[in-house]
């Protein structure tokens, strides 16, 4: 029994579908939601996103989900070995980690730095305690554009990674 391997794919797997899982609900289901509940929905998103909470489990989650699969897959390509590489096998897996790093550098490049921005711009209005300035709605505005944009783009990235690793197995050229 490899329990190193056995480790590494239980860390990959949990942190992936988590991580994965999350991705698609936010997207699919509460992004929209928010959208249309207007100023209630961005105090929704506020506290969803606040310290300790999604931002920040999805951050841990996909970290961990991305080492454990660079450590994966060095291992099962027997240190990049070039005949697994081009195996079915081996291009299924590379194109799911090529999605899956692209995702990856998204939500933390991205993702997660809009979030925060907009956490503490949604904390200053509180504190004013009364409606948002001009250039707060103008800045929570370009803020929503841009994690509605790159959430799309990230949860296709994210739906390539899982397919590429789930089918990899079966894949026979």
């Amino acid at each position: 029994m490899d329990f190193y391997l056995i480790v590494l794919r239980w860390v990959h797997i949990f942190c992936a579908v988590y991580w994965a899982g999350a991705t698609f609900l936010v997207a699919g289901f509460l992004e929209p939601s928010i959208r249309a509940t207007g100023s209630d929905g961005v105090k929704v998103m506020r506290y969803f996103s606040g310290p300790g909470r999604y931002t920040s489990s999805m951050l841990i989650a996909g970290i961990l989900a991305w080492i454990s699969g660079i450590l994966l897959y060095w291992r099962v390509s027997n240190s990049l070995n070039s005949d697994w590489l081009s195996s079915g096998y081996g291009i299924g897996l590379t194109v799911g980690a090529i999605a899956g790093t692209v995702s990856a550098i998204i939500g933390m490049a991205v993702l997660s730095r809009s979030a925060k921005q907009m956490v503490a711009i949604g904390n200053e209005i509180e504190a004013q305690g009364g409606p948002p300035s001009p250039e707060q709605g103008a800045q929570i505005a370009q803020l929503q554009v841009t994690l509605r944009t790159f959430g799309g783009v990230n949860t296709v990235f994210m739906a390539i990674s899982v397919t590429g690793m789930a089918i990899a197995q079966y894949l026979w050229f």
